[in-house]
């Protein structure tokens, strides 16, 4: 029988019995494997009080509280926000492509772009924005969400947020509103609806309903405010997308010159 090892293999501090006590980790033997790869899985997903569940049960209540827990300092119990909003807009875009459904918004925005008369410049940037629309939203979303949150910031400069602050508060609600949004891409696909309105609506409920708390508001200022902030998010998807687009139209022009 080997004998236990005395140093922690994640901090390497020496360890006194089967957990360390600088960092909190199990004493671990051996090699990684699968086993114990979907071991911790398992634990992680079923386990109560595990940031996950944590993160998820405490968002769904309110996103504001949990935005104010994790900037006062009580992070070890949430997800970090970028994370979080990474994993579930990756769940939901997922979705979206083996389902199909984000072609199928990406025709029905096509088909409304050609049918206006606009001059040739336009009608081929408005494909140009269709396309990025449908193959590069993760781009779209990924610089336009830091955006909005530097204009939130400034929309509620009353409230003391700083930009990080705010920053997390965005991660949250938007990450919460894709992941009611994959509940709803089955339900796209079987019955060919679009979920593009009630995803933006969930996410739009879920800012207000957190921003309240957030940013300490009335509601009449709360909607009011978020009307604005409504404005804000479309200006900064629309002008990131339309940045690539231009982008991209040009660079096909010099390739094919």
């Amino acid at each position: 029988m080997t004998k236990p090892e005395c140093c922690c293999r994640n901090c390497h501090v020496k360890m006194a019995g089967e957990y360390c006590h600088a960092c909190g980790q199990k004493h671990v033997e051996g090699r990684l494997d699968t086993a114990a790869m979907f071991s911790q899985l398992f634990e992680a997903l079923t386990e109560s009080n595990s940031t996950i569940w944590q993160t998820l049960r405490k968002l769904t209540r309110n996103p504001g509280k949990v935005a104010l827990q994790y900037i006062d300092g009580g992070r070890a119990q949430y997800l970090n926000p970028i994370r979080f909003l990474l994993v579930t807009f990756t769940i939901y875009f997922s979705l979206m492509l083996v389902t199909g459904a984000q072609a199928d918004i990406a025709g029905r925005m096509f088909l409304s772009a050609s049918d206006d008369q606009v001059s040739d410049f336009m009608q081929a940037l408005s494909t140009y924005v269709v396309q990025v629309f449908a193959t590069q939203m993760d781009i779209v979303v990924f610089f336009a969400i830091p955006l909005l949150a530097l204009l939130i910031r400034w929309q509620y400069f009353l409230a003391d947020r700083n930009y990080a602050e705010t920053f997390t508060f965005i991660c949250f609600v938007f990450g919460l509103g894709y992941l009611y949004a994959s509940l709803l891409v089955p339900f796209q696909a079987l019955a060919d609806m679009n979920t593009v309105g009630p995803k933006n609506t969930i996410t739009a409920a879920l800012f207000l309903y957190g921003a309240k708390t957030f940013f300490n508001m009335s509601w009449p200022k709360t909607v009011l405010s978020g009307v604005v902030s409504g404005f804000a998010y479309a200006l900064t998807t629309s002008a990131v997308s339309t940045t690539i687009a231009i982008v991209e139209y040009y660079y096909d022009r010099m390739t094919l010159a």
